[in-house]
């Protein structure tokens, strides 16, 4: 299996173990998916998992680190495909829902 395949399959075992409410293991899978994909400079599958990984830290309540993976998710599709394609939407959206929580948090 090449490292683009295995990157894919750890993602996918990522999302599953999330949508299983296995957030322990999502966010140990994403893990190792990003670090592969970061060893190898692949920005398109960093700028997926990155997201997905977000969506688990916010999960976990670890919104700061959510912030920042959306950032840098947004930060690499920008520099591939601009800001006009439907995946940057949804990571921006993901962004702003990340943001207001932790301003929420602040307020209590």
């Amino acid at each position: 299996m090449c490292a683009a395949s295995r990157i894919g399959a750890l993602n996918r075992q990522g999302m599953q173990a999330l949508s299983e409410g296995n957030l322990a293991n999502a966010d140990f899978l994403l893990s190792q998916a990003l670090r592969q994909a970061m060893n190898l400079g692949l920005a398109g599958f960093e700028a997926k998992i990155r997201n997905n990984l977000g969506l688990v830290c916010r999960l976990r309540g670890r919104i700061d680190e959510a912030v920042a993976h959306f950032s840098a998710a947004l930060a690499h599709l920008e520099a591939k495909v601009g800001t006009q394609h439907r995946v940057y939407t949804v990571i921006a959206g993901n962004l702003d829902a990340a943001k207001a929580e932790a301003a929420t948090r602040l307020l209590h």
